[in-house]
Formats: C-alpha cells, structure tokens, sequence
C-alpha cells in the first residue's frame, strides 16, 4: 500500500510538469492515514480462543503445579473419607448397642411377668439336656401355667424356656410350647424341629439359680416346691460381652411363706460391663 502512494505522488508529480500552465506544487510531505494500519478482523467461523495473546501464556499453571494441585486435592478427599467413615461406623455400633439393650429389656421384662403371672397350683423346674451336638442345655419348665409369656391357654401342657445353642457357638433364649401327655420321642422330635419361638439371640453362659430356705441352688427338680426368687445371669454378646444379671421374684403359695427371707426382691439392675 506504501508503494501505491508512492506512485501515486509520482504520477501526480509528472502530469502537473506535463500541463502546459500548470503551477508546480512542491510536496514536502506525504502523510499516510491511521487507518492503513488497521488490524484485520478476526475471520467468521473461528473461535475467539483459538487466537493466541502473548498476555496468555503468562497466566497458565505448568504441569509440575497441576500435578500438584491433584494430589494435595487427593490427600484432603482421602481424610474427609476416613473422618467420615469413622463417624458412620461409631454411629452405627452405638446405634446396635442401643437396639440389643432395648431387646434384653424386653426379655427380661416378659420373663418377670411370667415369674410373677404363674398361677398358685403353676409348678417350675429346672431341667438340664443335651443338644445333638452333646452340649449342656438349661430348660426352666412353666407347668399349669395358662397366661404366662403371654400365651393365654397352655391346654394342659407346659412351656419350655431354653438356651438353645447356635451355628455360630453362641446361644438363643427359646420358647416351646409342650402339648400334654407327649411321649418322650415324640417330645425329642418336637423339641430338635423348628417350633420353638425365639426371645433373645446371642447369649452366652446362660446359668439359672433358684433361692429357697436361705440359699441359692443350681438344680430344682418337680418335688421341690416353689422357689422364693429366681435368677438369670449370661453374656450378651451384642452389648460387648456384657453380664446380665436379673432376679426374678415368684409369689409365694400360702401367706406364711410370706415371712421366709428372700434376697432382696428389688428390681434388676441395668446391665453392667465387667
């Protein structure tokens, strides 16, 4: 374009020489207008992006500050993850803790009502047998007891509450109901199926006592009478291996019996941890 112009002047020059008449003109100088430097606009159908700008490269991150970037990101996520799944995790033990405290409770609380429902011609004994597996297995045996553990009408039968043994070493306290004048095979066929009622799982060294004539006994057979006070004590495993230990008082038969000592008859304590 420069060069144009100058050709241009040129050619003005020789054709005010070649005019007869003409006034020569002396051109000193020859400005170039501003708009000959115009930059050219950006082409259509190309991205602005696509045009580089040398006031872009000074503001990129370099690999080494990306990288670096991504593991400090991964470092944070990884402690987020484990404070938080420490949280769920203590969460979720304190809320089965809760639950299994809730269900020994129960337990305990059906168990009193029965003690203290059984009837005055209602007879209890303690009776120890065997698992296939030849493990010991403690029975207390409810006899002429309608409306105990809430089951209105025995028909003459018995209840039969156990701590049956599990697959995985632990035991269940068990509920059976016994029909009447059941044979002894019969009565075994009965009690290796699948009619007894779960109470409570996962218990261990499950031991009942029964308080009579000033002392606690481990066994009591038909013909001892009624006991004054009944007690349980196991392991539960779902609180942590903690020992339950629940006294569970029997109303006496005649009101003289009343005046025997019993140990005191207060209500259980809570669980405890040992």
């Amino acid at each position: 374009m420069i060069e144009e112009m100058q050709n241009a002047k040129c050619e003005m020059r020789s054709g005010a020489a070649s005019r007869p008449g003409a006034r020569l003109r002396r051109v000193d100088s020859f400005r170039i207008p501003h708009s000959a430097f115009r930059i050219a606009p950006r082409p259509r159908g190309v991205p602005s992006s696509f045009i580089l700008h040398p006031s872009s490269f000074s503001s990129a991150f370099t690999l080494f500050e990306v990288i670096l970037a991504l593991m400090l990101l991964g470092l944070l996520t990884g402690a987020v993850y484990s404070i938080t799944s420490a949280a769920g995790e203590a969460s979720r033990a304190t809320m089965s803790e809760q639950a299994a405290v809730r269900r020994v409770e129960a337990f305990i609380k059906v168990t009193r009502g029965a003690f203290l429902n059984l009837p005055r011609n209602g007879r209890i004994q303690l009776r120890f047998s065997k698992f296939p597996s030849g493990a010991p297995v403690p029975e207390v045996i409810f006899e002429e007891a309608p409306g105990v553990f809430g089951v209105p009408s025995l028909g003459g039968g018995s209840l039969i509450l156990a701590a049956r043994p599990r697959a995985d070493g632990s035991r269940t306290m068990s509920l059976l109901l016994v029909p009447r004048d059941l044979a002894s095979e019969e009565l075994e066929r009965l009690k290796s199926g699948n009619s007894w009622i779960p109470l409570l799982p996962r218990v261990e060294r499950v031991k009942w006592s029964f308080f009579a004539n000033g002392e606690w006994k481990d066994e009591w057979p038909p013909e001892a009478g009624r006991p004054l006070t009944a007690r349980l004590e196991m392991e539960s495993l779902d609180m942590g291996g903690s020992i339950v230990d629940a006294q569970f008082w029997i109303p006496p038969l005649a009101a003289g019996s009343a005046a025997q000592s019993a140990p005191n008859p207060q209500p259980t304590p809570p669980p405890r941890t040992p």
